[in-house]
């Protein structure tokens, strides 16, 4: 499956209270109309410390495959209700799109009262997106998997045909799931969590890199 991740932020004319209560209520429901998604996951921007993305979310929708992703440019159940729906709470100068395909690192459940970090990742100028995706999967992942109070771990990786006109923001989101914010602070001060942290400069660009706190707000479950 593809697994779109539309990340966005908020018109200056919302607060977050409002824009959060708009995305969910609101849109939600007419988003939930559209067929081809296989699943619609609201990634809703919560306060943590060390956040440094202006995004306040992100839609998560998830496809059979790139022909049901590219389909949604002349979808009417979307452009006729969830598309101009977006016009009236989104800043369209402050998104950014990107297309993966999942490697489940630790299976876990997602929604309820769980958070999770959401990293957008750029390789290390020089390394290739071969290199990148196996060091990811195969040492950076194997570290990630040994967090104490670990949930559910996700690495979510750049379709290839992305590159085939300019080098995109981000080569990847990694998303972590944890029962609640301390959790994932108490996580990352573990020795585990230091060697997983000392171990991103070696793939990642880490001035390129955004990071946030969410929760999730799973609108339709997996079909």
């Amino acid at each position: 499956m593809i697994h779109a991740l539309y990340f966005l932020a908020r018109k200056p004319s919302y607060d977050e209270a409002e824009f959060h209560r708009y995305w969910r209520d609101t849109h939600g429901p007419l988003a939930a109309k559209v067929k081809t998604f296989r699943m619609y996951v609201q990634t809703h921007r919560i306060p943590a410390d060390g956040a440094n993305s202006h995004y306040d979310g992100a839609a998560e929708i998830w496809f059979d495959g790139l022909e049901q992703f590219a389909g949604m440019r002349t979808n009417r159940e979307y452009l006729d209700g969830a598309f101009i729906d977006e016009r009236n709470f989104v800043d369209f100068t402050r998104v950014e799109r990107m297309a993966t395909r999942d490697h489940v690192i630790v299976d876990g459940p997602i929604g309820g009262n769980l958070i999770k970090g959401v990293w957008q990742l750029k390789r290390k100028p020089g390394m290739s997106r071969g290199e990148f995706r196996k060091y990811w999967i195969e040492v950076h992942g194997a570290l990630g998997a040994q967090l104490p109070g670990l949930r559910r771990y996700v690495q979510s990786h750049l379709v290839d045909e992305a590159y085939e006109y300019a080098e995109p923001r981000s080569d990847g989101v990694a998303e972590l799931w944890f029962d609640s914010v301390d959790a994932m602070r108490a996580s990352f001060a573990s020795p585990e969590g230091k060697a997983l942290q000392a171990d991103g400069p070696k793939f990642v660009d880490a001035p390129a890199g955004r990071f946030f706190v969410a929760r999730d707000h799973v609108v339709v479950p997996l079909r």
